[in-house]
């Protein structure tokens, strides 16, 4: 059984087909928020490229979502931000996407000028349910 509901309105533009959910429904009563979530790793860490970042960014949601005992389906809302939209779409998308298999949240995706640290590439905060 699906956690949400993941509805694609007909008549809603689909730029990227099955990547994101238009609408998702829940009547999940508990919210988590997880904090922008940055490519260190444990000891502090951060490598150099986009694609590595990603996939730190994505193993520290993991180890997130696990610590609160859910998986990629809890989450409901995603937003990415990152420093290179190009650079995005070539070599991370499928990294970051790729994470939740056939459950997609809902998502954001934003090029924005810089984070807190100038050798950060990417942060994506996440609403999981």
């Amino acid at each position: 059984m699906a956690v949400h509901e993941r509805i694609q309105p007909e008549g809603v533009f689909e730029p990227v087909k099955g990547l994101y959910s238009q609408i998702i429904v829940t009547e999940a009563t508990k919210r988590y928020e997880i904090a922008g979530t940055l490519a260190y790793d444990a000891d502090g860490n951060l490598p150099d490229g986009l694609a590595d970042q990603c996939r730190n960014v994505m193993e520290n949601i993991d180890i997130s979502l696990k610590a609160v005992g859910l998986t990629p389906a809890n989450v409901i809302r995603m937003r990415i931000y990152t420093l290179d939209m190009d650079a995005f779409l070539k070599e991370a998308i499928g990294i970051v996407f790729g994470y939740f298999g056939d459950t997609r949240p809902t998502s954001t995706l934003v090029e924005i000028k810089r984070l807190a640290n100038p050798r950060m590439l990417v942060e994506i905060d996440l609403t999981a349910a």
